[in-house]
């Protein structure tokens, strides 16, 4: 890996930075020159025993570790916890405890915090594929997409005498990597998440062009992020074991990211039988979102079109890992929750996003109309489940319409 860029990032720090290439020291900064010669004697030696995420601490710095192919780039941090660090703690424990996939939390909290161009979540699923379940970029969630190991830079994190850790310059390194998506980012930074079994879990990655302190910052937070996640992927795995019905993937919506009419028929069969076999109910709620027309033509088609992207993220979520979401087109999704006890709180969540949207001015009249049924009450049959919550939805939208004449 051609080593210009990093030296240049970093010459102009004021904390201590070093670069090893197999080992051997190859450039310092400033800041690292003025350092003591025994200590940076030993910072040195300690870098070539060390694996990324290790520590050492020396002159009131905590020097840590960024692997980058062969190289070595030792990194001073302040030793000092700072509100960044707090700042996440306290942001990402009551998100990662919120209905919701973990993975699409952690994003939606670390990608602002951090303030790079592109921040992803992304679950290790197969040999061959990941998930990338929560992609934050120009300041706003992404739809979850699928991402091919080959050609993956970061697939190298899966191997078991991998660091953690690893930074790449994908222009030269790889720049066909899917997780870019025909980004043309100068660094690449990934933090390594593993289950409590020491397997792989997946990864939390960010790429643009930083500076230096952004990505000192990233280096810090994302290994606590990553045990946060791991903390909650451990957890979920402690709670009694369900049996899932077994469900293809289809092909997203363009617009929203979610699947449609066909991938909803083939999950309702798959829940109706699983209902059959196992007892474990299934909550539906058909949706729509009440006068998109009259937005359309009042905002603008595009308007329009931002809004619904806005809603199915929403409805995401509220969703867990377990839960599924589709659009059946136009202004109208469908949700479906499978429990074994207590019905999720479903119609709560989706008041809390009625609120949400008519905080803004432009939508202060936003509302949904939804039927909700569950399986229970259709008596195992998916297609009466189909039948009730119809029937409740097209009751929501006519008491809507008697109650704004």
């Amino acid at each position: 890996m051609k080593t210009r860029a990093i030296t240049e990032l970093f010459k102009e720090s004021t904390l201590p930075v070093a670069l090893l290439d197999e080992n051997e020291p190859e450039w310092h900064n400033s800041a690292f020159e003025a350092l003591d010669t025994a200590n940076r004697d030993t910072l040195l030696a300690w870098a070539t025993q060390a694996s990324t995420g290790d520590s050492h601490f020396c002159e009131g710095l905590r020097f840590e570790l960024l692997t980058a192919s062969r190289h070595r780039l030792l990194v001073a941090t302040i030793q000092a916890s700072n509100d960044s660090t707090r700042r996440l703690i306290r942001e990402l424990l009551p998100a990662l405890a919120e209905a919701g996939d973990p993975w699409l939390n952690t994003a939606r909290v670390l990608g602002p915090l951090l303030h790079w161009e592109n921040l992803a979540a992304v679950k290790h699923k197969s040999a061959t594929a990941d998930d990338l379940l929560g992609h934050w970029r120009a300041d706003q969630l992404r739809p979850p997409r699928h991402l091919p190991l080959k050609e993956a830079s970061l697939q190298t994190l899966y191997a078991g005498n991998q660091d953690s850790r690893l930074l790449t310059l994908p222009a030269q390194d790889n720049p066909n990597d899917p997780l870019l998506a025909g980004d043309n980012p100068e660094y690449l930074l990934a933090q390594r998440v593993d289950h409590d079994s020491g397997q792989p879990a997946g990864y939390l990655a960010v790429w643009g062009n930083p500076n230096s302190d952004a990505l000192v910052q990233a280096a810090q937070l994302m290994p606590l992020a990553a045990d946060m996640l791991a903390y909650q992927l451990k957890c979920q795995s402690h709670a009694p074991p369900e049996q899932e019905p077994e469900i293809p993937e289809y092909p997203a919506d363009d617009l929203t990211g979610l699947p449609g009419r066909a991938a909803f028929d083939t999950t309702l069969e798959a829940f109706e039988s699983h209902y059959q076999h196992y007892q474990q109910d299934c909550l539906m709620a058909m949706l729509d979102i009440n006068s998109l027309s009259s937005i359309n033509n009042t905002r603008g088609i595009e308007f329009g079109d931002t809004l619904l992207r806005r809603f199915a993220e929403k409805l995401r979520h509220i969703c867990r890992p377990e839960d599924r979401v589709f659009r059946f087109g136009g202004d109208e999704f469908v949700v479906l929750m499978p429990y074994r006890q207590d019905p999720p709180p479903l119609q709560k969540r989706l008041d809390s996003i009625c609120d949400h949207f008519q905080k803004e001015p432009e939508l202060a009249a936003f509302s949904i109309s939804s039927g909700i049924a569950s399986l229970g009450e259709a008596k195992g049959s998916s297609d009466d489940l189909m039948l009730l919550s119809d029937q409740r939805l097209r009751n929501a939208k006519s008491a809507r319409l008697i109650s704004n004449r």
